[in-house]
């Protein structure tokens, strides 16, 4: 709901009011918007005006009416009217971080993905895409041309991917990898949280053979996205980053739903209280709760079956171990691994396989600077059920605001700024 402090208000506030405009000639989009009124006013007489515009307009009408709307306040503003309103709408303000240390941790990081084609996402998506995802409609930014300000890249990513598959016969593994700015509306009341940010991500598209290969499927795409993730926080000391080590935290739906269920409680429910934008809500929701299960197991298999899980969870636990925990610690020794059974962040918005990625600073300092795993959006936006996703990503703003060594000489990052 608006507060008095909502910029989105501002206009009502400009002082002193600006004359009628007047027609401009060629103002095609105000004749539109008369025609399109007068036909609403008599065609919807007594028609509740939210229902109307919400649910019974025409989009094309819609958008005309919007635009022309806009279009009338924008032309009433001045310079001093922008101002006042950049003041106090973070979203338009200049990231604190500097920007030749985003390229170089961009230039690590698609180097590490050297395997993943580069893809330079649009900066907007179809309205309705992250809804679909499950992401709350005003958690992003909406514009008049029913589209809206990308929130994740993993959703342009996903329909990238979608579109590409269409124009193929074959159904050979696609991976993408992408650098993007993004924007998020939720409000929050940690210091220095920004609604703008940039973040780096991977995403594997997958044709399974069959169902009983779906898992799989997901898994080793899953390994292959960790080495990508270790290759880089291995490289990030000579691209001038304070990266120590990764701890990769690996969870799964279906397990962390039954070992929720052990203790008696609604995993879906639990999972509504954790919230990404507010740290420390996971951890509160168990304790209030009073759920106590393994947060950074290092036997998967034993303590699944210390929670009294059934044979099929607990091949499940087991194939984990054989298919990533295990060739990642071949590949990449470095790297420690964890499990995490009582994971409520991402727990109704993956399904199956997830991780959280945790990166070490050499003084120590443990930050978890990404997460991911697999989503069902492939196979429902290409009505095949065999169309298996992964994305992973990480927040590579953060990694430089805390991690770069030339913000440490100038006495640790900057306070101000710090991302989700």
């Amino acid at each position: 709901m608006p507060t008095a402090d909502d910029p989105t208000l501002s206009t009502a506030r400009e002082q002193p009011p600006a004359p009628p405009l007047r027609p401009l000639e060629g103002d095609k989009t105000g004749e539109l918007s008369s025609r399109i009124a007068r036909r609403a006013a008599e065609a919807h007489a007594g028609q509740p005006l939210d229902r109307l515009l919400a649910e019974d307009l025409p989009g094309n009408e819609l958008t005309t009416l919007l635009l022309h709307c806009l279009r009338r306040r924008a032309l009433r503003r001045s310079f001093a009217d922008v101002l006042d309103h950049a003041e106090r709408a973070p979203m338009t303000h200049a990231s604190t971080a500097d920007a030749r240390r985003l390229h170089a941790l961009d230039a690590a990081a698609y180097a590490a993905a050297a395997g993943f084609e580069a893809v330079d996402l649009a900066p907007i998506g179809p309205l309705g895409a992250t809804a679909c995802a499950g992401v709350e409609p005003n958690n992003v930014l909406a514009t008049v041309r029913f589209a809206e300000v990308a929130a994740d890249p993993t959703t342009g990513l996903a329909l990238h991917a979608a579109r590409r598959r269409r124009g193929t016969r074959g159904g050979e593994p696609l991976r993408f990898c992408a650098s993007q700015r993004v924007l998020r509306m939720q409000p929050t009341t940690q210091p220095g949280f920004t609604p703008h940010f940039r973040l780096f991500a991977l995403a594997t598209a997958a044709r399974s053979p069959g169902r009983g290969e779906d898992d799989a499927c997901e898994r080793r795409a899953l390994l292959e996205h960790l080495v990508v993730w270790a290759d880089l926080v291995r490289a990030l000391p000579r691209a001038g980053f304070r990266a120590a080590g990764l701890r990769v935290v690996l969870s799964d739906t279906s397990l962390v739903r039954a070992s929720l269920g052990a203790r008696g409680v609604d995993a879906d429910a639990m999972a509504r209280r954790a919230k990404a934008h507010e740290p420390g809500s996971s951890e509160a929701a168990l304790r209030e709760a009073g759920v106590d299960l393994p947060r950074r197991a290092a036997d998967l298999v034993g303590a699944a079956r210390s929670l009294g899980l059934g044979p099929e969870l607990l091949a499940r636990a087991e194939r984990w171990v054989a298919e990533v925990s295990e060739p990642l610690a071949r590949a990449r020794p470095e790297v420690e691994v964890a499990y995490d059974l009582a994971r409520l962040q991402g727990l109704g918005y993956y399904a199956g396989p997830f991780i959280q990625l945790h990166v070490r600073r050499d003084d120590g300092l443990e930050l978890p600077i990404g997460d991911g795993g697999a989503l069902p959006w492939l196979g429902a936006l290409l009505s095949n059920r065999r169309e298996r996703m992964v994305a992973t990503g990480i927040g590579s703003e953060i990694l430089v605001k805390l991690f770069d060594r030339s913000e440490a000489r100038a006495g640790e990052a900057r306070p101000e700024g710090t991302t989700p």
